[in-house]
């Protein structure tokens, strides 16, 4: 028996979005294009893309190849700290960049991909004109803790977040986080649900599998699904990506999900808060910011000579 249709998660602004969307990190062009081709193929219709991946020229061929309708896509698409840094030009830029090489006229998420310190109010705000201009549906957080989304929203912002997407799997349960963000309406969406491959050799999901008669991969994203997250799975072998979207024919009973909670640890609390700090602080350049030309006029001097600094390496 088939599967039923992949179930979608109710977002704040009247919208939904598929549970299961495909992940895109880690991939270089040509793999993004024939992996996205793949995913579509099999079922997929939630795409998480960013301008950091460098890839979403690729994305976007397989996306105008695959002739499916946008309105049966979910798009998104996230803004990386450079150009959060360098202002609401850069940040235009970065969107107009996304939706040119995706080939859509707009996304339906767009997120700010890590709060950079004192820059990513601003950020946001650029990101809700872009929802007025019709060119996004809604604006998402990214790698948000809740003193970040406090600092935005006292900040006076027009437009609710409806999304934080951040690291969450078994093994990294921050649980009053997510029931916070829960709690405020908005929808979590967890990256690395299967640690990159590493959770699946887990003793306790194989376990669990066994009993479910599933893989390990499916117990992992299943976990996510009955605490409400949508899941982002990432795979560039078919087999894999296809298992990775059939988690509606099982159910994982409350002692199931109490063992798998029970995967955190404190070291792997700590760990997310150095990484956190590092990833915000100091991290790469992305790729769209070479294409970036300061708006004449816009920004001020400033912000012009920081863009002149970053593309020239200095």
């Amino acid at each position: 028996m088939a599967d039923p249709p992949p179930a979608r998660l109710p977002l704040a602004n009247g919208g939904s979005m598929p549970v299961v969307g495909y992940g895109l990190y880690q991939m270089d062009e040509e793999e993004a294009e024939r992996s996205t081709a793949v995913a579509l193929s099999c079922g997929y219709r939630h795409l998480d893309s960013a301008s950091f991946y460098g890839n979403e020229a690729g994305v976007g061929r397989a996306i105008a190849a695959s002739s499916i309708p946008r309105e049966e896509l979910f798009i998104a698409s996230k803004v990386w700290t450079d150009c959060i840094g360098l202002g609401a030009h850069a940040v235009r830029h970065s969107v107009e960049v996304s939706l040119e090489r995706l080939q859509v006229d707009f996304l339906d998420l767009v997120y700010v991909h890590w709060p950079v310190p004192g820059k990513h109010v601003e950020a946001y705000k650029a990101l809700e004109a872009l929802v007025a201009e019709g060119k996004a549906r809604g604006i998402g957080l990214s790698n948000y803790r809740v003193a970040d989304y406090e600092e935005l929203v006292a900040s006076g912002i027009t437009l609710a977040p409806l999304v934080n997407q951040i690291e969450v799997n078994p093994f990294l349960y921050r649980r009053d986080a997510i029931d916070f963000f829960q709690d405020k309406g908005m929808a979590i969406v967890g990256y690395k649900p299967l640690l990159r491959g590493k959770a699946v050799t887990d003793a306790t999901a194989i376990e669990v599998a066994r009993k479910h008669n599933v893989t390990p991969a499916q117990v992992l994203l299943r976990w996510g699904i009955q605490h409400k997250f949508a899941v982002l799975p990432k795979s560039s072998q078919a087999e894999r990506i296809d298992s990775n979207l059939h988690l509606f024919h099982f159910h994982l009973d409350d002692g199931d999900m109490a063992t798998l909670d029970s995967l955190t640890t404190k070291d792997s609390l700590a760990n997310f808060e150095a990484h956190f700090t590092k990833r915000s602080v100091a991290d790469p350049s992305c790729p769209t910011l070479g294409d970036y030309a300061p708006v004449p006029g816009g920004g001020g001097g400033a912000e012009e000579a920081a863009v002149a600094a970053a593309q020239s390496g200095r």
